[in-house]
Formats: structure tokens, sequence, C-alpha cells
């Protein structure tokens, strides 16, 4: 499972796999920041990507990544920025601050 952020709208997704999470997310979107990822225990995921997005003058093209463990630096925990997300654009359980916390809190405990 993979968490996703849209930090303009602080919006937080969930998706089963990761290729249905990056298939979300354009790799333009991914390289602003727009989008931020977590594993399934909360660990913050960044973007690696094996083509890069192109910029032409009249065109531009998404390029192709992959998730990886982020560096330290890349950003927090999910734990840490929960705090921060208006919507919940999942079911529940993950569909409210308090059953995200909860089910990273167990991913954590094991």
């Amino acid at each position: 499972m993979i968490f996703v952020a849209e930090t303009e709208e602080r919006s937080l997704y969930k998706f089963p796999t990761e290729a249905e999470a990056i298939a979300h997310c354009e790799g333009l979107d991914v390289e602003a920041a727009i989008w931020l990822f977590w594993d399934d225990s909360g660990s913050p995921l960044e973007p690696l990507f094996s083509v890069p997005n192109m910029r032409g003058l009249l065109t531009v093209a998404n390029g192709v990544y992959t998730l990886v463990p982020a560096a330290a630096e890349h950003h927090g925990s999910l734990a840490e920025v929960l705090y921060e997300i208006l919507h919940f654009e999942a079911q529940a359980p993950f569909n409210s601050e308090a059953g995200v916390r909860s089910h990273i809190s167990r991913g954590q405990a094991a």
C-alpha cells in the first residue's frame, strides 16, 4: 500500500500498489513536489526517475519513475506531516487522520 499526498490541496490518497500510485501521479507534478509518497508503515518514499521529464519550447513529456526509500532530508514521515492533511480521499479506515495514524502505528510496532 502507498500513501500519497497532494500538496496543493493537502489531500491524502491511498493506493493498493506502487504501480497504481505512479499511474495517478504524473512525473512533472512529482518532480515539482506536488505529490509526496509514503509506504504502508508511513516511511517516506521518493521518486527515482529512469527516464527524465522532458521540457521543450512547445512540448512537455512525463518521465518514468519508481519509488524508493527517501533520503533523510527529502520529507518527513507520514506521522510527522499527517496533521497538515485537510482531505482524506480513501475509504475507511483511511478516511480520517485517526484511522491513518492507527494503521501506521500498528505497522511501526510490528
